[in-house]
């Protein structure tokens, strides 16, 4: 299994690459995805929202990643064209997200916003497995080049509305069981006997044919480790720039007050502070990684669920400004607490799979990252959002104090 920064070699040879123009450009539409994405958490947080959020949020990051890695693999030879067309794709899924939460969650009975986003992830989808040379087989990641997945989806058309939301989940756990059961290397074996199949039946067509001809060269491919890195890292500072905006956005709409700017003031150092543990003190925008620790699927798997936890924070963040000095309802209150909670879980899961914590300072992530806004979210029920949400600053605080101090010592960022 190929590592995040394994074959030493491969850097020695070629010039570390960086993001492109029209990947930059690219990474620009998963802020328009998040924003939207915000609207189906909404005021009334319950379970069913909680769900529709994480399917939807799914489709959009496999759909991100999988014209992430073809540009990473594709390197100078990524079609500029392919990019816009996923572009263009991921941009009318985040239209519809709208539409579709509030038919899916029984506000209404529009079917179209449904039909135009179910399509929309078809095509991208699509397009973005169709966009790599044939032969080649990425053996990192090989889920994004199948297309099994999909045939809930497309099944989902023609079905009644109350069937396409399970229809969705059953398409997005299908591409889940693959990332976990299929490995690129048998992807690989069977892509080498479809092609030898293929051959063989050609020349007994023809038997006075020789063994020539326009067949594929069939090779396995990895990704570019550097370059990956730094895309999963970009995609972690625009979500958490999202954040940024709904603030800002919220606090706009609020009347000026020395409580409103403290309240602006503490949601902007919690959100720099995960920047800090994810990128600045991270790796691939994931806390507590360090390089070549572990394989890139597994990088990915993690960075999916520290991207989805995060990008919750701008829904939370904004309702702490808008209720002021009042307390939080219960069902916001839990939503920012967990995802602080879960945050610091994924980066304690992290940090022991990338043997980068030894047993002191995970028992100390548990405690102060896990345990202690689990207890601010069963226990601050009277407790305001402004003063909520300074408690939970001064935690990422604290980590980012440790992360710094403790840095110089292991001798990486």
């Amino acid at each position: 299994m190929t590592d995040l920064n394994t074959a030493e070699e491969r850097e020695d040879t070629k010039v570390e690459r960086h993001a492109s123009w029209a990947e930059l450009f690219f990474d620009l539409v998963a802020a328009a995805g998040v924003a939207a994405l915000t609207h189906v958490l909404g005021s009334e947080l319950d379970a069913s929202r909680l769900g529709v959020y994480a399917l939807l949020y799914l489709t959009f990051w496999l759909s991100w990643t999988t014209f992430m890695l073809y540009g990473n693999v594709s390197a100078g030879q990524t079609r500029v064209i392919r990019l816009m067309i996923g572009m263009f794709g991921l941009g009318v899924m985040a239209a519809s997200v709208p539409g579709v939460a509030h038919t899916v969650l029984g506000h209404g009975n529009e079917l179209r916003p449904l039909t135009v986003f179910v399509i929309a992830y078809l095509a991208t989808r699509i397009c973005g497995a169709h966009s790599w040379r044939r032969g080649d087989v990425l053996l990192d990641f090989p889920v994004v080049q199948y297309s099994v997945g999909l045939l809930p989806w497309f099944i989902s058309i023609w079905v009644d509305e109350r069937w396409k939301p399970t229809l969705w989940a059953m398409g997005v756990g299908l591409d889940l069981l693959l990332i976990l059961a299929v490995s690129g290397n048998k992807l690989l074996e069977q892509v080498q006997v479809k092609f030898a199949a293929q051959a063989t039946t050609r020349r007994r067509r023809r038997p006075g044919a020789g063994p020539g001809g326009t067949a594929p060269v069939i090779q396995g491919v990895s990704v570019d480790p550097t370059h990956l890195s730094e895309r999963l890292g970009l995609f972690v500072i625009i979500v958490l720039g999202e954040s940024v905006v709904q603030v800002v956005n919220a606090a706009s709409d609020a009347r000026y007050t020395i409580g409103l700017l403290a309240t602006a003031m503490a949601s902007f150092v919690l959100v720099a502070g995960m920047f800090g543990l994810s990128v600045v003190f991270g790796y691939a925008g994931l806390p507590h990684l360090r390089a070549g620790r572990i394989s890139t699927r597994a990088a990915l798997g993690l960075h999916c669920l520290v991207t989805g936890v995060v990008a919750t924070m701008g829904a939370s963040l904004s309702s702490v400004v808008s209720h002021g000095s009042d307390s939080l309802p219960d069902e916001s209150r839990w939503l920012l607490c967990g995802a602080v909670a879960a945050y610091f879980t994924l980066g304690v899961v992290t940090g022991v799979a990338s043997r980068s914590s030894d047993t002191q300072r995970t028992i100390s992530r548990v405690i102060t990252g896990i345990a202690v806004p689990l207890l601010l979210g069963l226990l601050a029920t009277g407790v305001s959002g402004r003063a909520l949400v300074v408690c939970l600053a001064l935690v990422v605080l604290a980590h980012l104090w440790f992360e710094q101090r403790s840095t110089p010592a292991q001798g990486q960022v």
